[in-house]
């Protein structure tokens, strides 16, 4: 699947996260139908939990997925 980024400043980022975490959804899905109009797809569930070893949060509505190097470059990618 391809991975689109773009830049905002951090009071955006800070509105997006915000935005897509009161519509009980991941940014991605968040950033799709405000660009897309995607109205008949269900919202992603998401479970919020954090991994014993490195602390990061992840889905826990999903425990059986294995995570992707991918992924991991994307959280990473966020921090300071």
């Amino acid at each position: 699947m391809p991975v689109l980024s773009f830049k905002v400043d951090h009071k955006s980022a800070s509105r997006i996260r915000a935005n897509a975490r009161a519509a009980k959804t991941s940014v991605s899905a968040y950033l799709r139908k405000a660009a897309l109009g995607e109205s008949d797809q269900i919202p992603a569930k998401i479970v919020r939990g954090k991994h014993p070893v490195s602390g990061l949060p992840f889905n826990a509505a999903r425990p059986s997925r294995v995570v992707t190097e991918d992924e991991i470059r994307t959280a990473l990618a966020d921090f300071p």
